[in-house]
């Protein structure tokens, strides 16, 4: 048994080898996930985190006990592979200072016949039984009783399958019972009569995807908050709906992935294709299937294919979103991160005093952020973006946007006025003090905010003759969005290495009707894009006013307001 499980934790560092190396061929979140933990590892000494690999082996131990109840592997020993080990590795493994887990949620997205229901009900059965919880409450968890059941059944299955653990638990019509720690293990549904008085030690999350809204979820986490150690383990395949509560996650947790967030309690493993790849290309299939030729056969994935390319619309549809895992209704972000980090042309902020720049202004109400962009069409023969934000206290502490706003105004990226609404003489006077740093040449704003205190702060402070109304029409709004986006994934642009407009940009979705026209959509963009719109209004008015004489380096003329 002691080499078996040795054999699995090379099996882990083979993986994630292979990985690295590119002897596997791994999607972009795949790859992430893998370098997270190598990052994790070397940090230790600052995060307080650890690494138990006794507890992995005590993991690894209990999934050699268990069978398979159905298929050709019925009656066969469940045998991880190397991917479903690394999450194993990963989740029961990372550890806090005071010896509990690190990871309280944990989502895994992957194709279909991946076998991931069996994996799931495999967790469960090791959250009800090696634990440690007295009184431990397991639940499969969806929005329908028959598909909360399918896990929960597959886990009773593997109990019967399974002489050891005939001997601890016990099997009734809707309950898997351990009577020596009172703890027991249900099918739980959104309409349950059940759902009052929860003390959930685990909940496993069945086809997140096809949740309309969060509130189970919302009601699994609030009852886990009496237990040491819980665990969310969200597992699914992609869906179709983007205004879903499992696409909204999702974001969040390839966030997480890209660093652009931190949450140290969530482990996160994506398999699905990478953008750039030909979904008609058999080679890249094994990303969004890392069981391919185990639970899964090429052949009946060409088939698959096959009759996707024959019959096209709804079949091709299904193809990618079920066996390739993508989100394929899911709306594209606006422009790839990676083109937005490219925009480092090594522009200092001393370097911007005193130079010409066309400014933008997205008010918003008065308990969000407000944005205060600065376009510098020329400096050195280059293009520069400056972005300030306005927040009240009561968003960073509520911080249901999951970012680190308290981080970024430490670094002086966000100006914050006490209490839960924005301070707008404070407003007023720090976007007055900002301009006059610079030759400004207008500031272009919603003329439907145009009621707002700070336009008429401005308007009294003498800028009246610099406010300029920018409609955000699409007619209006396209040709500035389209220059911003040719700016910028031309790197032409220098975005002055800002985390709080790099995270924008990852949540703005365009939206472009039937005359071409493009604008971004702040209904479909999923979180907060403030600073890319006032960017947007910024080279909007640039665009919009005479073009001033060419540029003298020398030059350095302040507006005298």
């Amino acid at each position: 048994m002691k080499k078996e499980l040795t054999d699995q934790l090379l099996m882990v560092e083979k993986y994630i080898q292979n990985v690295l190396s590119g002897d596997r061929i791994a999607g972009e979140y795949e790859q992430l996930s893998i370098k997270r933990h190598l990052s994790d590892i070397e940090n230790t000494d600052k995060t307080g985190l650890y690494f138990d690999e006794k507890a992995v082996l005590k993991a690894f131990a209990f999934f050699g006990l268990l069978k398979h109840s159905k298929g050709e592997f019925a009656g066969n020993p469940f045998e991880l592979s190397d991917w479903q080990a690394f999450i194993i590795y990963s989740i029961f493994g990372w550890k806090r200072k005071d010896g509990t887990r690190r990871f309280r949620y944990a989502y895994t997205e992957i194709a279909r016949k991946n076998g991931k229901t069996t994996f799931a009900a495999a967790i469960a059965l090791y959250m009800l039984v090696l634990d440690g919880e007295q009184g431990a409450e397991v639940y499969t968890a969806a929005t329908k009783h028959d598909q909360a059941k399918i896990c929960w059944t597959e886990a009773k299955h593997m109990v019967e399958k399974s002489p050891a653990l005939k001997k601890y638990i016990q099997a009734f019509q809707l309950s898997l019972v351990m009577e020596s720690t009172l703890s027991r293990m249900e099918p739980l549904a959104s309409n349950s009569e059940k759902l009052d008085g929860l003390n959930v030690s685990c909940a496993i999350v069945d086809e997140l995807h096809a949740w309309k809204d969060d509130s189970l979820y919302m009601v699994l986490k609030s009852a886990q908050g009496a237990r040491k150690q819980p665990l969310m383990f969200s597992i699914t395949t992609a869906g179709f709906d983007k205004n879903s509560p499992c696409f909204s996650m999702r974001k969040t947790y390839i966030d997480i992935l890209q660093g652009i967030k931190q949450q140290d309690n969530t482990f996160v493993m994506i398999f699905t294709c990478d953008q750039a790849d030909d979904w008609h290309d058999p080679q890249t299939w094994i990303k969004s299937n890392p069981n391919l030729g185990i639970s899964i056969s090429p052949e009946y994935l060409q088939e698959e294919f096959n009759s996707a390319i024959n019959r096209g619309g709804t079949e091709e549809v299904n193809f990618k979103t079920k066996n390739l895992n993508q989100w394929v209704d899911a709306p594209e972000v606006w422009i790839r991160d990676d083109r937005v980090t490219a925009c480092d042309l090594g522009i200092t902020e001393e370097m911007l005093i005193g130079k010409m720049c066309y400014a933008g202004l997205d008010l918003s109400s008065h308990v969000d952020i407000t944005a205060l962009a600065l376009f510098f069409p020329n400096i050195d023969g280059k293009k520069a973006a400056k972005v300030h934000y306005f927040i009240p206290e009561s968003k960073i502490e509520e911080n249901e946007d999951r970012v680190d706003y308290r981080k970024w105004a430490a670094e002086g990226r966000m100006f914050v006025t006490p209490g839960n609404v924005i301070d707008i003489d404070e407003q007023i006077e720090i976007i007055y003090k900002t301009l006059k740093k610079y030759n400004c040449r207008n500031l272009s704003f919603d003329p439907a905010k145009a009621y707002h205190g700070t336009i008429q702060g401005l308007q009294k402070k003498g800028l009246t003759r610099m406010l300029d109304e920018f409609p955000q029409n699409i007619k209006n709004m396209s040709a500035p969005t389209r220059e911003l986006q040719k700016l910028v994934e031309g790197a032409e642009i220098d975005l002055m290495k800002d985390p709080v407009l790099r995270w924008m940009f990852r949540n703005a979705v365009a939206y472009t009707d039937g005359n071409d026209n493009i604008k971004l959509d702040k209904k479909r963009s999923i979180q907060k894009i403030d600073g890319v719109i006032a960017l947007i209004d910024a080279v909007g008015g640039w665009m919009s006013h005479p073009k001033p004489e060419p540029y003298v380096k020398s030059e350095v003329k302040v507006l005298n307001f």
